[in-house]
């Protein structure tokens, strides 16, 4: 079990700090919520999607190639390798950013963001600049196993960040601007700790050998990684298009804009925040470990237990915050409460927000296959059959359901796309998933989201009832068999790692 726990430390070492970076950038909301608007909150988040989508194209999977050809043995010089995958980026930067500036005028129309806020995507375009820059040397980081450095600089990241919103945001009272303004001073400190890395692997050197074999690993993460945008992000930009109509018949009374329906949205996705953080912890750690370890005689066994320790860390996790979300948000704080109450409206899809998170979390342990086999290219036709569903279902149901239409709709696209993962990496590198074992653990997991549902529908119930839920909602899949007693002791084990 030392793999696991080794997997564990890195998981750890990247998830400890992402859930205190996440939490801090958590933080955030409250703050912005007491600052800004709903609308002005979906501002925001209208630019911030076109960065995250932007950022796919700028960055052109070269995190992914560059990890995954520096584990080749067949690599001799990975100083050279490291070079060409940083001038590549740095000539993407040139190429793209043009463009993008020179069309920020017809993006501003497009997605209804105001006259006077147009001035946020030239600032988004120096902050999707400095961000490519960065993204080599942090995949450098992840091939050296250098978990806790890898996590110091993006908490570091996070930290100003955080302090560049309290001196622009609330000191100097710049609006929105000022949130895009400590966004660029975090990018650049960044770019200044990571500077180490670049003195010590940089050279003047553009390989043309490795550098197409960089493109052909890593453009299939391009039109992937737009596509898992387009899912990510389909359902804030299909709720900006309900007409007046629409809305009043979807939500009578209430008065709202598609701005404010559009923050609810934005602010109960970023609510489900730990799935987030789960997913982004377990690819930092899991894309190394299983490249390190793909060759061990008992690999397929032992990435099936893996599977089964990341559905229950899923499962407990999403369990614990379902039960006491609504208590969380009105916490209060100097007469204040955490999230104020304009929000609160969104609560109840935070669930599938979650569903949707460990659907994925689902889909990365997958990735094993198509990533072993160098047929990446397989990213690009699944992403693109998870686009469809989203874009199509979201047409379908966004009109009827508003809210819970695109939450439904993004909960189906990670369902398609787990289970077409699993289907063509188990043709690749089949892996032991030992059903008598999984399929308890999954009973579990539907029985945490059903109980996390039914807890937002009914907000009345009281601690006493949540507290006896969770206690059996954490002895229920040791119950039910889908946890063996030495899984159990290495489960217990891998928590005195968090100690």
């Amino acid at each position: 079990m030392s793999r696991l726990r080794t997997l564990a430390k890195e998981s750890l070492a990247y998830g400890v700090s992402s859930l205190f970076s996440r939490f801090l950038n958590f933080l955030l909301v409250p703050f912005y919520t007491h600052i800004l608007t709903p609308s002005a909150f979906g501002i925001s988040n209208i630019v911030f999607a076109l960065v995250a989508f932007l950022n796919v194209i700028y960055q052109a999977g070269f995190d992914s190639a560059y990890l995954r050809l520096a584990h080749d043995p067949e690599e001799t010089d990975r100083k050279r390798l490291f070079s060409t995958a940083l001038w590549s980026q740095a000539g993407l930067i040139a190429l793209f950013t043009v463009p993008f500036l020179l069309l920020s005028p017809w993006i501003g129309r497009s997605f209804n963001i105001p006259w006077d806020n147009r001035d946020l995507l030239q600032l988004a375009a120096i902050i999707l600049a400095l961000d490519t820059l960065s993204v080599v040397p942090m995949a450098h980081l992840r091939y050296r196993h250098q978990a806790l450095r890898f996590a110091s600089i993006r908490l570091g990241n996070v930290l100003v960040n955080i302090a560049g919103n309290v001196v622009f945001v609330l000191w100097m009272h710049m609006g929105l601007r000022g949130i895009f303004l400590a966004n660029i001073v975090a990018s650049f400190f960044t770019l200044v700790l990571l500077s180490p890395v670049l003195l010590e692997n940089l050279r003047a050197v553009c390989d043309g050998p490795r550098f197409r074999a960089l493109l052909r690993f890593g453009l299939p993460f391009m039109p992937a990684g737009l596509y898992g945008i387009v899912n990510e992000m389909a359902g804030r930009l299909f709720l900006g298009r309900l007409t007046p109509a629409e809305l009043a018949r979807l939500y009578p009374g209430k008065g709202w804009d598609v701005l404010h329906l559009t923050g609810l949205f934005s602010a109960a996705w970023k609510l489900g925040v730990f799935g987030l953080l789960l997913v982004q912890m377990y690819r930092l750690a899991w894309q190394p470990f299983f490249l390190q370890h793909q060759n061990d005689t008992d690999a397929p066994a032992l990435f099936g237990r893996v599977l089964r320790v990341l559905l229950l860390f899923v499962g407990t996790c999403g369990l614990t915050l379902m039960l006491f979300l609504d208590k969380l948000v009105s916490f209060p704080i100097h007469g204040k409460v955490l999230i104020t109450r304009p929000f609160w409206d969104g609560l109840p899809i935070v669930p599938g927000v979650l569903l949707a998170y460990a659907l994925q979390a689902w889909f990365i342990h997958f990735t094993l296959g198509i990533y072993i086999a160098k047929q990446t290219r397989w990213l690009v036709w699944i992403n693109g059959v998870g686009a469809v569903v989203t874009v199509a279902l979201n047409l379908l149901l966004v009109p009827y359901f508003g809210l819970w239409g695109a939450v439904w709709a993004a909960v189906a696209c990670y369902a398609v796309m787990a289970f077409l993962m699993t289907r063509k990496s188990q043709s690749l590198f089949p892996i032991d998933l030992a059903w008598r074992r999984l399929l308890p653990v999954m009973i579990w997991l539907a029985l945490c989201f059903a109980a996390g549902f039914w807890i937002q529908q009914n907000p009345g119930i009281g601690l006493g009832m949540r507290f006896a839920l969770l206690v059996v909602g954490l002895c229920l899949p040791f119950a039910l068999g889908g946890v063996t007693p030495r899984e159990g002791r290495t489960f217990l084990a891998l928590l005195k790692i968090v100690r």
